[in-house]
C-alpha cells in the first residue's frame, strides 16, 4: 500500500470512527433521528453536486440501464443503513453501535458466497463462526440488564443493509468511478429523506 492510500485509509478510519459519537451527542442534544439523517445528507447532496461540476474530476451521468439499479442500491445503502444506524444509536451506545456495524464483513462474506458465488477456507469458516458468536454476545449485553436492547435490531439491520450494498455495487466499479458512484448513491439515498417525515 502506498502512502496516499495509507493516509486515506486513516482518514476514512478516522471518520467512519468518530461518526458514531457523533450520532449520541446530537441525539442527546436534541436533533431527532430523521432531522440528523436529514441534515446529514443534505449537505452531503450538495457537496457532491459542487465536486461533479469540477471539470478536472471528469464526472459522467449514469447510463440509462444502470439506472434502476443505482436507485435501489442508494435506498438500500443509504437510506436503510442511516435510517437503521441512526435510530438504533436512540438506545444503543456509540460504543456498541461502531462494534455491531463493524460486523457488516461478516454479513458481506456470507452474501458474497451466496450470490456472487465466492469461495471460503476453513480459516475463514472459524473466523466467520467467531465473529457471528461476537454479534451475538455484544447483543446479549447491549441492554441495562441481561438482554437485548431494542436498537440492537436497527444496527444489526444497518450491518445486513450496507453489506448487501456492498455485493451488489461491486459489478458497477468495471464501468464506474468511485467518486461517481458515490455520488450517485448519496443523491439516490438522499431523496427517501427528503420525502418521508422522519422523526415524527
Amino acid at each position: 500500500m502506498n502512502s496516499k492510500a495509507l493516509i486515506l485509509a486513516l482518514i476514512t478510519v478516522l471518520i467512519w470512527g468518530s461518526t458514531f459519537a457523533a450520532n449520541s451527542v446530537s441525539l442527546n442534544g436534541g436533533y431527532s433521528p430523521g432531522h440528523l439523517i436529514l441534515v446529514r445528507f443534505i449537505l452531503a447532496f450538495i457537496i457532491f453536486i459542487i465536486i461533479a461540476m469540477i471539470p478536472s474530476v471528469k464526472f459522467r451521468l449514469p447510463a440509462k440501464e444502470d439506472l434502476l439499479k443505482i436507485f435501489l442500491l442508494g435506498v438500500l445503502g443509504i437510506s436503510g443503513y442511516h435510517i437503521c444506524a441512526t435510530f438504533g444509536q436512540v438506545t444503543v451506545s456509540a460504543g456498541t453501535a461502531g462494534l455491531l456495524i463493524g460486523s457488516g464483513p461478516i454479513f458481506t462474506t456470507l452474501f458474497a458466497m451466496w450470490f456472487l458465488k465466492e469461495k471460503l477456507g476453513k480459516v475463514g469458516w472459524f473466523g466467520l463462526a467467531f465473529g457471528l458468536l461476537g454479534i451475538v454476545i455484544i447483543s446479549i449485553g447491549s441492554g441495562d440488564s441481561f438482554g437485548i436492547s431494542p436498537g440492537v435490531v436497527f444496527i444489526i439491520l444497518a450491518a445486513i443493509a450496507t453489506s448487501l450494498f456492498f455485493v451488489f455495487q461491486k459489478p458497477l466499479f468495471t464501468k464506474y468511478t468511485a467518486i461517481e458512484l458515490t455520488a450517485y448513491f448519496t443523491w439516490a439515498g438522499t431523496i427517501p429523506f427528503l420525502s418521508l417525515r422522519l422523526g415524527y
